[in-house]
């Protein structure tokens, strides 16, 4: 985590080549039920070229679905940006482009990140949830689908705190585990609903909830933030609306499920819950089937939070 710049600017000076370049880490990886995975442990997910490009496909889902890179009121231009768990990196690669005046440095535990990147983006290699390395200071911190990869959300909130400048923003953006539907109740034998409720608990198991947005508000309030906020968005998961922005954003949604499945219930499923292979493989096979008939008009919410580091 550093910024570059003049010092009129507020950009920290300490050079990037002080710190673990994406380029400069030789990936740490361990292979598992046919996938790679970060070898922490920490991370149940994979974070190979499979999931990566689901990962992509949310992205654009969720620009399409917001209209917009980030949600808040700030004026970025000219100011720095982290990006926690950048994952793929196409958010930050994304805001670097719309706006060159921006400076972004983006942060995860993989460096799974592209080599050819617009020159104002900087990737390292960081595990948030250990002492950062450094103090820079930036004017907003951006992290999403991070829900199911921190332990402690009371001191993530802190940290970020820390590491905002006076008056800086912070935006969660999370999709929460739960399906309900636009036209009917959704049993709980529903098979979407079986797959969130599942994951919930394989992550509760490992002490990483999957639904930590409820305790957003209290966690930023007792960091010290100040103008919290939340908005909830409505996404459709499957083709089924009419609207066809709807339909688009839907559909990319109920594809992200479908190439994911597997990777999101390997470790999940199998390793924390105990099932076999077998007994995976078929419950995925209905999970699909449940996506492509459409019929329960499957939505998924999705919370945007924001709050702000007073003036002093």
């Amino acid at each position: 985590m550093s910024e570059t710049g003049s010092a009129d600017s507020g950009y920290n000076e300490q050079p990037l080549d002080d710190h673990l370049s994406m380029r400069s880490v030789d990936p740490d990886y361990e292979w598992c039920h046919g996938r790679r995975y970060h070898s922490s442990g920490t991370y149940i997910y994979p974070n190979d070229e499979e999931e990566q490009e689901r990962l992509n496909v949310i992205h654009e889902a969720h620009l399409l679905l917001h209209g917009s890179l980030f949600l808040s009121s700030i004026d970025l231009a000219g100011r720095s940006i982290l990006d926690i768990g950048t994952g793929t990196g196409k958010w930050a690669v994304d805001m670097a482009d719309r706006d060159p005046s921006v400076t972004i440095v983006g942060l995860d535990i993989s460096p799974i990140q592209p080599e050819f990147v617009p020159p104002n983006v900087h990737f390292f290699v960081e595990n948030v949830e250990t002492d950062w390395r450094e103090t820079a200071k930036y004017h907003f911190i951006h992290l999403r689908g991070m829900s199911g990869s921190i332990q402690d959300w009371p001191s993530l909130f802190h940290k970020i705190y820390q590491a905002l400048k006076p008056g800086g923003v912070m935006g969660a953006h999370e999709t929460l585990p739960t399906v309900f539907s636009k036209n009917q109740k959704l049993e709980s034998d529903n098979r979407l609903v079986e797959l969130m409720h599942d994951l919930v608990l394989a992550h509760s198991k490992i002490g990483r909830p999957l639904d930590p947005v409820s305790s957003f508000r209290i966690c930023a309030e007792e960091a010290g933030f100040i103008d919290v906020s939340e908005e909830i968005f409505e996404a459709p998961l499957g083709n089924w609306p009419e609207d066809q922005q709807q339909k688009d954003i839907g559909g990319m949604l109920a594809s992200s499920f479908k190439m994911g499945l597997h990777g999101l219930t390997a470790r999940a499923f199998r390793d924390v819950l105990g099932r076999s292979k077998e007994e995976v493989e078929v419950f995925n096979a209905f999970v699909r089937r449940e996506l492509d008939l459409n019929s329960s008009m499957p939505m998924l919410h999705v919370s945007v939070f924001t709050a702000r580091k007073p003036e002093q």
